[in-house]
């Protein structure tokens, strides 16, 4: 048993309460015991303290044994304290039912014999200590998985931030490559501008394609690491588009209006005007907040 361990004892007797404290002042020396010869009271320091043990008497004024059990097992604080019920000789064994049912962890008869008391109260304590262990145990668990999840989702931050540079870094390239194929086809014949046509075209369906993809990427990803923003956004703003909702993920992302002009293909003139229509949308006209600081709530 370790110093910890306390033990409340309830009776409305001080007699009964005194015999079994000075037998456990002597089986268990390192015990604490606390006492009370009013349930009520009991309750109280119970649910105070958070005692390990309860050991209390059946026939009480007020609110006797069972009822006390009732409403230990009631209170999320003190639910799990084992409680020892001491009964009279002539307890019948639907009497004995009734109390197991209601959430004794054991019982005692009177008169108190020191080696039965010792004996149940070993047995809870080994209860208490496994149930404290099994405590640990789930805490060390779900710290260890909160560890894990934390170092996933941080991967994942670092793969969207990589994926997002790139796809920002194609569509400069392409938009380079387009200037580029503009300048030469002015200084070529006509025949030759047909090539520079058909170049330009397919460069453009190859990025869209390659666009669309590497967004896709992106957005699973924003959604493994921001699972509820996009159920929460649109809980509480049913009517944004599917449009307006990427937007919101873009913005989420802290990236420019230029940027999100460079991944979406369309003018910045469009995006700024989206982005006014969001802003309305999200109640946020005539406010100073910015859309990323508001979106972070989500």
């Amino acid at each position: 048993m370790t110093p910890q361990t306390s033990i409340l004892v309830v009776d409305d007797d001080p007699s009964n309460i005194r015999v079994i404290y000075n037998l456990l002042q002597i089986a268990l020396p390192d015990c604490t015991v606390i006492s009370s010869s009013n349930s009520k009271l009991g309750l109280e320091i119970a649910t105070q303290t958070k005692t390990d043990i309860v050991i209390t008497d059946w026939e009480m004024p007020e609110m006797n044994g069972i009822d006390l059990i009732i409403e230990l097992k009631k209170n999320e604080v003190t639910k799990d304290i084992p409680v020892i019920m001491a009964t009279g000789v002539n307890i019948s064994p639907s009497d004995l039912k009734l109390a197991l049912d209601s959430g004794a962890f054991d019982f005692i008869r009177k008169p108190i014999n020191e080696i039965e008391l010792i004996a149940r109260l070993n047995s809870a304590i080994r209860f208490v200590k496994y149930y404290a262990e099994k405590i640990e145990n789930e805490k060390l668990i779900s710290k260890i998985q909160e560890e894990k999840y934390n170092a996933e989702i941080e991967s994942k931050k670092r793969e969207l931030l990589s994926k997002t540079m790139i796809l920002l870094k194609i569509n400069q390239l392409h938009e380079k490559f387009q200037t580029e194929l503009d300048d030469i086809k002015c200084t070529i014949n006509r025949d030759d501008c047909e090539v520079f046509r058909f170049a330009k075209n397919h460069t453009n369906e190859i990025i869209k394609i390659g666009t669309e993809q590497i967004w896709n990427e992106l957005e699973l990803h924003f959604e493994q690491i921001n699972e509820k923003f996009y159920k929460n956004i649109t809980q509480q703003f049913p009517g944004l588009t599917p449009n307006e909702r990427k937007l919101c993920a873009y913005l989420r992302l802290n990236l420019s209006t230029k940027d999100i002009s460079s991944i979406s293909t369309q003018s910045l003139r469009s995006i700024e005007i989206a982005r006014t229509r969001l802003r309305e949308k999200l109640g946020l006209k005539g406010s100073d907040e910015d859309l990323h600081t508001f979106l972070m709530r989500f």
